[in-house]
């Protein structure tokens, strides 16, 4: 009951989930098909399909698309399933990049339920039963997602498995929160799928390969509910040197532009909801993301090298996007910082403090978005 409340008071100034205890265990063992995508991680394989192998209370079966990787990954899928009935390898002729892979493997799976799994992470334990658990008692959610636990190294820290409760939204709230936000609130790809719901509104996009994991939930809650399963970690993110979202990825003006492309390809209306309500969504994705990019121009300014020069870009983004956010109160900021300059703007103990503050929010709405999901 305690928990329950404090999810209530958490999405306060968000839109109402339905908050719930999981009821008794899973009356069935539905079968979960994991898609594996893999290029040169080969090193990585065996960990990430044995932690997949070892699920209770679910049926799986392992699909590794191997894209065509020098490094021999592709020998190394063969060899696990070799050995292990329940896994498959596909592997690419040549190399098609990370989006047609994860489609590849999409397409060539029949179970209930799907989960795209990077060949260099790995599932905590109970982590398929706890989502599909919660889509078994409600069948009107398309997807259910929990949070995932960084780690570099072995072993792996420990991670929360034990259930604090479940939130479900109505999918259009989920989608109008997430606009609100202007933030994939699934920070890995932990979100298992009814594989209906994935028929339904097709694959990733080929001209998202940043965003497209973003666009695919929203994509979904425009014909499905949404549900956490709250307080648990449900995927183990390796952190390395190659990490597509530490390299390719890992500009932050970047992430904001890729991020617009993910809002503008799921609110298109190519798969559901009614014209006025789209553009309704878009207006508020555009308002926070113009706002966040502010956010973003005044501490690039405060603490990134070149945050004088990047400030106009940020600014120009936001523009681009809302003009009304000219003379904001975050527009103010900015340019009271402009006017100290640099070097100036970084000893002044007002500054400062706020830089302080800030980091502090950050943190507060990192460990509400942990609890509540939203």
């Amino acid at each position: 009951m305690f928990d329950a409340a404090l999810q209530r008071l958490t999405l306060s100034g968000y839109s109402k989930a339905r908050v719930m205890a999981p009821p008794g265990e899973l009356a069935s063992r539905p079968r979960v098909s994991v898609v594996v995508p893999c290029y040169n991680y080969g090193h990585f394989l065996g960990a990430c399909v044995e932690s997949v192998l070892f699920q209770d209370a679910v049926d799986v079966d392992v699909l590794i698309v191997d894209d065509a990787s020098p490094d021999g990954s592709g020998d190394v899928a063969e060899a696990i399933a070799a050995e292990e009935p329940r896994v498959r390898v596909l592997r690419n002729p040549v190399n098609r990049g990370n989006i047609a892979t994860y489609n590849i493997g999409l397409s060539a799976v029949d179970g209930e339920y799907v989960l795209l799994l990077s060949a260099d992470d790995m599932l905590t334990p109970g982590a398929l039963e706890r989502a599909v658990h919660l889509m078994e008692c409600n069948p009107s959610v398309g997807f259910a997602y929990g949070w995932s636990i960084d780690f570099s190294g072995e072993p792996p820290p420990p991670a929360r498995v034990r259930p604090r409760g479940w939130s479900v939204w109505r999918g259009e709230d989920w989608l109008r929160d997430n606009c609100r936000r202007a933030t994939n609130v699934i920070r890995s790809s932990d979100a298992v799928v009814r594989r209906a719901v994935l028929e339904r509104v097709g694959g990733y996009r080929e001209d998202l390969p940043h965003s497209g994991d973003h666009e695919l939930w929203m994509r979904a809650a425009l014909v499905a509910d949404v549900g956490m399963v709250r307080g648990v970690d449900q995927l183990y993110y390796r952190l390395h040197g190659s990490n597509m979202s530490r390299t390719v990825y890992s500009s932050t003006l970047t992430n904001l532009y890729e991020t617009r492309k993910a809002f503008d390809a799921a609110l298109d209306g190519s798969v559901a909801g009614d014209p006025p309500t789209l553009a309704d969504l878009r207006r508020t994705a555009y308002a926070a993301l113009a706002r966040k990019a502010l956010w973003l121009a005044a501490w690039d300014y405060m603490s990134g090298p070149d945050g004088a020069t990047n400030a106009a870009a940020y600014r120009e983004f936001a523009l681009g996007l809302d003009p009304s956010v000219a003379g904001s109160r975050r527009w103010r900021a900015l340019e009271r910082r402009e006017q100290a300059g640099v070097e100036r703007a970084r000893s002044m103990p007002a500054f400062r403090a706020r830089e302080l503050v800030r980091d502090l929010e950050g943190r507060l709405a990192w460990r509400r978005q942990r609890f509540s999901g939203v």
